[in-house]
């Protein structure tokens, strides 16, 4: 998730075979899109992007509500915060607190945080943000294919986690 622009639907369409509509302008994006992220092995997981989350979403700006109630069912939330903006951490309290607002249920979900068009920087690097209880920060491009086989990795990684840990729950 993150603001509109921040190359959700780029990543998507470049981690998985899902053709989300891509255009340089804020909610191209108007519905949740889904993909199938293949990883070797015939491991899989599905990925969604959804619309761009705006400040007040969490009390029905634009279409927050709906956007909101569409990831209620993942394991994890992915923050996308573009390389390009110019407080980053400014960009990623504001998504947390739209989550908080909404659902402490939801805030409480494992994430991470994604710097998104590293192309635009011009050298890999991973900017310096706060970001309690994130199980990684990653700096990506998905345009120019950086990063994302270590994104993919974290994110099964993550996956198989959260997977031992239902099924201890449910042996109790």
């Amino acid at each position: 998730m993150g603001q509109p622009n921040a190359g959700k639907s780029t990543l998507l369409s470049v981690i998985s075979a899902a053709r989300p509509k891509i255009a340089d302008y804020p909610f191209t994006t108007l519905q949740p899109n889904l993909g199938v992220v293949q990883l070797s092995d015939h491991r899989t997981f599905v990925v969604a992007d959804i619309p761009g989350i705006i400040e007040g979403a969490s009390e029905g700006k634009g279409l927050g509500l709906q956007f909101l109630r569409h990831i209620e069912r993942t394991r994890a939330l992915a923050f996308l915060i573009p390389i390009d903006v110019l407080e980053w951490q400014d960009e990623y309290d504001k998504l947390r607190a739209e989550i908080a607002a909404y659902s402490a249920e939801l805030a409480a979900k494992p994430h991470c945080v994604i710097f998104s068009k590293l192309d635009l920087w011009g050298e890999q690097m991973t900017p310096e943000i706060n970001a309690p209880g994130a199980f990684g920060i990653y700096s990506i491009s998905a345009p120019g294919r950086m990063g994302l086989d270590e994104l993919k990795a974290a994110w099964w990684g993550e996956l198989l986690v959260l997977k031992k840990g239902l099924a201890g729950e449910k042996k109790q």
